[in-house]
């Protein structure tokens, strides 16, 4: 990982690691993660990952072999949004956490 960059072979395993300290945590907060192609959205990524959290902390992200196994080598982006919902004012919130970034599969 250089930066928030990211370079892997395809079919290898690859952890994310999130510190949400400096963030709102409210419970039932949903943190996703998603793998998508160039110029898709995150709604239609690839790869898709989902942690329910109800306090700030760390968080991990793990990509199984069998995430990027049958994905083409090549340029790929990842992102990751943080979706609360306070039932107190019921104001729904989607943060970005880590915008679209480069993430790079090598055969």
């Amino acid at each position: 990982m250089i930066g928030n960059r990211v370079v892997i072979n395809r079919g290898d395993s690859w952890t994310l690691a999130l510190d949400l300290a400096n963030y709102s945590i409210i419970a039932n907060t949903t943190i996703y993660f998603g793998l998508m192609d160039p110029h898709q959205p995150f709604e239609n990524a690839l790869v898709k990952k989902k942690i329910v959290i109800s306090q700030a902390g760390k968080v991990t992200f793990d990509l199984k072999a069998s995430d990027t196994l049958d994905l083409e080598p090549g340029v790929y982006f990842y992102a990751v949004k943080m979706h609360k919902v306070n039932k107190a004012n019921n104001i729904d919130e989607v943060i970005t956490i880590i915008d679209k970034t480069k993430f790079i599969i090598n055969d």
